[in-house]
């Protein structure tokens, strides 16, 4: 029977991917799911009562308005360069999908439109790296290679945020990413790496630290007061940026035992049904999915196939609680019920924002399909704007002939924290090189749709950068 249900899984996974390589205009409806039938909608069982998601709490991202800073020194008729490096072609490339690439040129066409940062108009320069750390390398070294170079650039994965730590010191050159490993941003301490979300070693602790706190309430039925965390990562330097030295200290001193890591194939096949087992042998009670795509619904899927998902609370990265996980669940969306997700940024359902009214209107007007109505929009769409924010700050200190990575990244310095459009911060205070703070949410049904509810407003994290 469990062979059954591994084979259909599989086939669920395949069919799902073939469907979402098509970037439908509304989310592609998956086979069936593997595992029993059950309605496409489910309540959790038991879950903190929900924080309101319209308005965010003062330890919130700042509002979107206004954006900027007034300009004292008029760049009319310069450009500045974006450089962007990410996986547009190969077997990661559906991952991120065309979402983040449609954010950035639909804030750049706005910054733009509204003259630009001090009369400089933004050009997008966006590089295929297919996310493999030895063409990161090679983009990086095009880029650096250009007159003037880069004062910044826009990378999106662990293996280019690692591979690149040094050289962007070495070169002052700031790389803004979305690949969150521990070591990238802290060795060296005052690296010129900065990201968009905090640290996964910050988000799992963090994450562990609320569950902690709220045992009594999100226990599954015959849990007892141990905690005990199984963590399923992909086999790659994210899979693993959660289990850091630190964070597995933290969860010790809270008097929870983390097993050891199972790798996860990065793979729309991959059978995660051994990995679990193992975990669920061992005594866990918490799932921790450090995977994003088709990574956490592999992980869903079969612990609904394996009739245990109401013995454990199932939880994931930021990444793990995004779009394309409902959307490749298709009709059978309703099984991700229940999940949690680490969630240090805004999102559509807060339509009382005005940074998620600007995104909005934004991506409304861009005509994009549904399906690409996720996280990946947001933060590049928000990027843009704590963008546009640091270049003008920076040509206020030095005008537009004097502006480089030093003058970039030190009015970045200066500010501390910048709103990125209203959606996150960026945060380089005390020694910070990614925000701290974060949300929990949970996959609910509201009003007969999944929506990712908030479940424990902005928090703040434990701090596991290397050395702590």
């Amino acid at each position: 029977m469990r062979r059954f249900w591994s084979v259909l899984f599989v086939s669920v996974l395949i069919l799902s991917m073939v469907a979402g390589c098509a970037v439908p205009t509304t989310p592609a409806p998956a086979a069936e799911a593997p595992a029993a039938a059950q309605p496409a909608v489910e309540a959790p069982a038991a879950a903190p009562e929900a924080a309101p998601t319209e308005a965010p709490m003062a330890e919130a991202p700042v509002e979107a308005a206004p954006m900027t800073g007034e300009c004292v020194n008029d760049a009319t008729g310069e450009t500045i360069g974006v450089y962007q490096q990410a996986g547009l072609t190969g077997a990661l490339s559906t991952i991120l999908g065309p979402g983040f690439i449609n954010g950035s040129k639909d804030a750049v066409a706005d910054i733009n439109s509204h003259g630009g940062v001090c009369g400089a108009m933004l050009e997008i320069h966006l590089e295929d790296t297919q996310y493999d750390p030895e063409q990161e390398l090679a983009v990086y070294e095009k880029f650096r290679a250009e007159t003037p170079k880069p004062m910044f650039i826009l990378s999106y994965g662990s293996g280019a945020a690692i591979v690149l730590k040094d050289r962007t010191v070495e070169d002052q050159i700031v790389n803004i990413t979305a690949g969150l490993n521990a070591d990238a941003f802290y060795n060296p301490a005052d690296g010129w790496t900065v990201g968009v979300a905090p640290i996964y070693s910050d988000q799992f602790a963090g994450f562990l630290q609320w569950a902690h706190d709220n045992w009594a309430t999100i226990k599954p039925a015959g849990a007892g007061d141990d905690i005990v965390v199984g963590v399923v990562g992909w086999a790659n330097s994210f899979g693993a940026g959660a289990t850091t030295p630190e964070a597995i200290a933290y969860a010790e001193a809270l008097g929870i035992t983390v097993l050891p890591l199972e790798q996860q194939d990065i793979s729309p096949s991959a059978d995660v049904t051994g990995q679990l087992q193992n975990l669920l042998v061992g005594g866990a009670n918490i799932i921790w999915s450090q995977a994003l795509s088709f990574g956490p619904v592999q992980v869903i899927g079969t612990l609904r196939a394996l009739g245990v998902w109401d013995q454990v609370v199932v939880g994931g990265v930021n990444w793990a609680m995004n779009q394309d996980v409902l959307t490749i669940l298709g009709d059978n969306a309703g099984l991700a019920s229940g999940f949690y997700g680490v969630f240090p940024y805004l999102y559509w359902n807060d339509t009382d924002a005005p940074g998620v009214q600007k995104a909005l209107a934004a991506f409304e007007a861009g005509g994009h399909p549904a399906a690409d109505k996720g996280v990946g929009y947001l933060l590049s769409y928000g990027s843009l704007y704590a963008v546009q924010t640091i270049l003008t700050q920076a040509m206020n200190n030095v005008g537009y002939d004097g502006l480089d990575g030093m003058a970039f990244y030190d009015a970045l310095k200066e500010l501390g924290t910048v709103s990125a459009g209203g959606l996150f911060d960026l945060d380089v205070t005390n020694g910070n090189r990614a925000p701290q703070q974060s949300q929990i949410r949970q996959v609910q049904a509201v009003d007969g749709e999944l929506q990712f509810v908030v479940v424990e407003d902005f928090f703040q994290l434990p701090d596991t950068r290397p050395g702590q």
